[in-house]
């Protein structure tokens, strides 16, 4: 009996490590199905709107223009003179951008305190107008041509002791955008609209 036992003892061993062993080598399950979602919470308040900035003035910031020049014609010929402006150094030249930006030049000469946009037809029996250089590194940007119409030139046209004298404004075509209403041949309106100082 004793051996009986003894092996049904060992029967029972055997039978729990075949039980136990089996059980860990199955595949897994599927996954069950996704429960439901979730209630959302509810919106938080909306804060409280910024007072409103107060608007800018229209800017020039890219507009460019020199101080008055005083006039600086030479020449050999008594009836024709001719003077030459320079852009500084950090501005592309006249011929680079006269096809893009609008490039005024204005005259003020002597005894009737007006300023006038070049070309300038008859002033005090001359005419003023003006032209580009050739773009390279040696020549001028504006070129300026005062002619008699008759005679001579005189110090009453050109000599800057008597007030003669010249200044650009330099306009990129992105400022001219809703401004296109000015006209140009009124001075006071482009220094207005410009905010160009004198």
């Amino acid at each position: 009996m004793k051996t009986t036992m003894k092996f049904l003892s060992y029967f029972i061993i055997a039978f729990a490590m075949v039980l136990t062993s089996s059980s860990c080598d199955g595949e897994d399950g599927m996954d069950g199905v996704e429960g439901p979602q979730g209630i959302a919470g509810q919106d938080g308040a909306d804060g409280q709107d910024g007072a409103d900035g107060q608007d800018g003035e229209d800017g020039n910031a890219e507009v460019i223009y020199s101080d008055w020049i005083p006039a600086n014609f030479e020449g050999s010929s008594a009836s024709v003179k001719f003077m030459l402006i320079d852009f500084p150094p950090e501005l592309p030249s006249a011929t680079s951008i006269r096809d893009t930006h609008v490039i005024l030049v204005y005259y003020s000469g002597f005894g009737d305190g007006n300023t006038y946009q070049l070309p300038v037809l008859n002033f005090r029996g001359a005419q003023f107008t003006f032209g580009y250089g050739s773009g390279s590194a040696a020549a001028s940007d504006i070129i300026i041509t005062a002619r008699a119409l008759s005679g001579d030139l005189t110090e009453f046209q050109i000599d800057p002791t008597r007030g003669a004298k010249l200044r650009y404004v330099i306009i990129p075509p992105n400022i001219n955008v809703g401004r296109s209403s000015i006209d140009y041949s009124d001075y006071n309106a482009v220094k207005e609209a410009y905010h160009l100082k004198d």
